[in-house]
């Protein structure tokens, strides 16, 4: 299921959608996502799109280009639910400095 999820970069599949293709019903969807995850597939899935736009950023790609990308609405929409998940804007996580990589 989260595979699926992980794939659909717009954000497109609704809950019914990512069950169907997992050859589930979203009711035994939203009953095991919890547990083998520890958040709702809706918390789990704006995580992940927050995850990939944090890449996105990190490798130079304007804040409202990637809002467009991941499927938001708006570039607000977008600020708003980055905001939500780290506790800070992406003007702010731009402005951050960058750890090097690890030897």
């Amino acid at each position: 299921m989260a595979t699926i999820a992980l794939n659909d970069h717009r954000n497109r599949l609704d809950v019914g959608e990512v069950a169907s293709r997992a050859a589930t019903s979203v009711r035994t969807m939203s009953r095991l996502f919890p547990v083998e995850t520890g958040l709702t597939f809706k918390a789990w899935r704006q995580r992940a799109r927050i995850v990939r736009a944090m890449d996105h950023l990190g490798r130079g790609r304007a804040i409202a280009q990637v809002a467009t990308e991941l499927g938001f609405a708006s570039t607000a929409a977008f600020s708003s639910a980055f905001r939500q998940v780290t506790a800070m804007t992406p003007s702010s996580f731009l402005g951050q400095p960058r750890q090097a990589p690890a030897a």
